[in-house]
């Protein structure tokens, strides 16, 4: 497989070369230093202006307080260290996988990524589920751009064979950001049956005023209401018209009060649903934080025992 050190060495190469082939740098050392160095401050921007926009360090944690400036750093510090991982090492090389463990028939999972990222996003999903014997699937949501209702079609094959391979009628679905979104939106279509758990981590479920700075219909289509214009069918107002208590109860959302995506912040709460916050953790952290992993696995493992029980009666 490609290293970890050969992947972050591609973008970095590029700019290089740029650098050199118009005489910017005289010295090839140099301008793999400098061209490395202008990536990591290019990412270190974009996070430091989502935290800017999403005024994620203003907001409270559950004891009322604000965190405090280490701690703030820190998580700072985490969710740019998660993102150049998933920029320069995961995402470049990663294509959408299945893995059937052997012996295993109880609910496979499916994970759904979010906007902008892929298959590539679980590596740390995908190593402890593997751990554990459980069987999973990663899918890319494509087109990147296109509409969060076109993605249904490619989760419902993803959850087919899935449910083929286990010789399980139920799966459970774990879903980042937009993904949380796109899941809704395959339950609106070919409805709840077989599935046992939805668990969504940092999904704008009422909307990010943040999604305006995106591209794409799929950003369009997260802004809240208070972004939408009056004369326009407002896409999450329907899907939420769309689903009922039942639908509801299948959904555990995990999400952090400073959020640097998502805002407001509790957006990642779906009314009706089981919703659990964190403090001092990212957007992008909430796919790699070992709190969060841990919850989510513990979760896995409770929907599969319940149903290995139910079936041994």
């Amino acid at each position: 497989g490609v290293t970890g050190v050969q992947t972050c060495a591609l973008p970095i190469s590029l700019l290089s070369l740029l650098l050199l082939r118009f005489d910017v740098l005289p010295d090839w050392r140099l301008a793999l230093l400098v061209s490395a160095i202008m990536l990591i401050m290019l990412r270190a921007s974009l996070v430091l202006n989502n935290f800017f926009l999403s005024r994620a360090l203003y907001q409270l944690c559950a004891d009322g307080s604000r965190l405090g400036v280490a701690a703030a750093a820190s998580m700072m510090w985490q969710e740019l260290g998660f993102s150049l991982l998933c920029w320069f090492r995961l995402f470049p090389f990663s294509r959408p996988y299945c893995h059937h463990a052997p012996r295993d028939h109880l609910p496979a999972v499916l994970l759904l990524h979010g906007y902008g990222c892929n298959s590539g996003f679980w590596r740390r999903l995908h190593q402890r589920l593997n751990a554990q014997g459980i069987s999973h699937a990663a899918i890319d949501l494509e087109p990147i751009l296109g509409s969060i209702d076109d993605y249904a079609e490619r989760i419902e094959a993803a959850a087919t064979r899935l449910r083929h391979h286990n010789q399980m009628s139920e799966l459970i679905v774990v879903a980042h950001s937009m993904g949380g979104l796109a899941a809704r939106a395959w339950l609106r279509r070919y409805g709840r049956h077989g599935v046992a758990r939805i668990i969504t981590l940092g999904t704008p479920h009422s909307g990010s005023r943040l999604a305006g700075y995106g591209i794409g219909i799929n950003a369009r289509q997260m802004l809240p209401l208070s972004a939408w214009r009056p004369e326009d069918r407002h896409w999450l107002s329907e899907l939420g018209s769309s689903e009922n208590s039942e639908t509801r109860s299948l959904f555990l959302c995990f999400w952090s009060r400073q959020d640097n995506i998502v805002t407001p912040q509790d957006s990642g709460a779906l009314p009706g649903a089981r919703n659990i916050a964190f403090d001092g953790i990212g957007h992008v952290a909430l796919g790699f934080d070992a709190r969060v992993m841990q919850a989510v696995t513990e979760e896995i493992t409770a929907v599969r025992q319940s149903r290995s029980s139910a079936g041994s009666q």
